[in-house]
């Protein structure tokens, strides 16, 4: 055993017990330098005795109660005996007294070990309660998000019935009597903001069908690294699209899911993030493999989700662009929640969204 070795636990020992040490020693020093004929203030010194004992109890338990009473005892006993000038007190009340100083460090310790151990139940019950708590406000968001969407999606199938077929005779009115107006005619630009409108019209009640519907869809192995391939030449031949960045490493990655569904949900967040990012911005779609699941993330160098946006991620007609409806981020996260992954949002200096499938068999890092 090397001497380095030995001199740690020995720094370690001087650092918790010094100030107990130095106590002892004061009123040891003062002990073997009283007077024998001074009966009282021997008395009164083997009575200071116990305040270190007590002192290394309560700062190191049984433990240091007991390690402080063997200290005492080392240096009274010699007093005591006589060997370093000597106690006048009788050999039964010492004895005594030195029972007392190793029973008085066993108790005080024990009683500190059991505050101690009460202290240490109530803070890991403090951090279980605080668990739970979080987790009852997180499922009761998740109830009240999970009723909206319930709510919105018997609104959706209304929607479908009592517009639907309506909005199709006045587009289709509208269209025949395009016939009458030609271009140059003043009433044809009515007709056509009246075409305009139907079609924007029936494009909001298409998403709204969509989320209606988002029901789970039949799931089988595939690869999710193709599908953001796809996306990704999508994107990048649609109208003033921003700089694309596509990251999938590794090549193949075998999800569990609905196919279709997934190009959907990737393809959504693909056309948010490319009109947040704008004509000049860059939008990245990065593929990553952690642990059981793929995390499909697409990320832009717009402004980023506003705490606000974050707060209501995913709520129906919740939208930070003009003329939204939020539809197609909700529709995006029943599906992958349907699917068993997750949609998620990050703060940050631009927009992220991480979208996550679980892992084939075999494909786990």
């Amino acid at each position: 055993m090397t001497a380095a070795v030995i001199r740690k636990p020995l720094k370690e020992f001087w650092a918790r017990y010094r100030l107990v040490i130095l106590l002892i020693a004061v009123v040891s020093f003062l002990h073997y330098n009283t007077a024998l004929h001074i009966y009282a203030l021997h008395g009164i010194y083997r009575r200071l005795y116990y305040f270190p004992i007590i002192l290394a109890a309560f700062r190191d338990g049984y433990r240091g109660g007991l390690i402080a009473a063997l200290l005492v005892i080392l240096f009274y006993l010699p007093h005591a005996l006589g060997g370093v000038g000597f106690d006048p007190g009788s050999a039964t009340e010492k004895n005594l007294e030195m029972v007392l100083y190793l029973a008085m460090g066993i108790l005080t310790g024990i009683l500190v070990d059991r505050i101690n151990a009460a202290r240490d139940s109530l803070a890991r019950t403090a951090v279980d309660l605080r668990k739970a708590l979080d987790e009852k406000e997180r499922m009761e968001a998740e109830l009240v998000r999970t009723a909206r969407l319930a709510a919105v999606g018997r609104l959706s199938a209304g929607l479908a019935h009592e517009i639907r077929n309506p909005l199709a005779s006045i587009q289709g009115a509208a269209e025949v009597l395009g016939d009458d107006f030609p271009p140059d005619h003043p009433k044809s630009g009515l007709l056509r903001i009246l075409l305009q409108e139907a079609r924007r019209l029936n494009e909001v009640l298409t998403r709204f069908l969509a989320f209606a519907r988002s029901e789970p869809g039949e799931t089988g192995r595939f690869d999710l690294a193709a599908e953001v391939r796809a996306v990704a030449d999508l994107l990048e031949h649609g109208p003033a699209a921003p700089r694309l960045v596509v990251k999938t490493s590794p090549d193949e990655v075998t999800v569990i899911g609905n196919r279709e569904q997934a190009r959907q949900i990737i393809l959504n967040l693909g056309l948010n993030a490319a009109q947040a990012a704008g004509p000049g911005g860059t939008v990245t779609l990065e593929l990553a493999v952690r642990g059981a699941e793929a995390a499909c993330i697409i990320s832009d160098t717009g402004s980023g989700f506003s705490a606000e946006a974050l707060e209501n991620f995913g709520t129906p007609f919740y939208s930070t662009r003009q003329g939204g409806t939020g539809l197609g981020l909700a529709t995006s996260l029943r599906l992958a929640e349907n699917m068993g992954g997750r949609l998620e949002a990050a703060p940050g200096p631009g927009g992220r969204v991480v979208f996550t499938l679980p892992l084939a068999d075999g494909n786990e890092e």
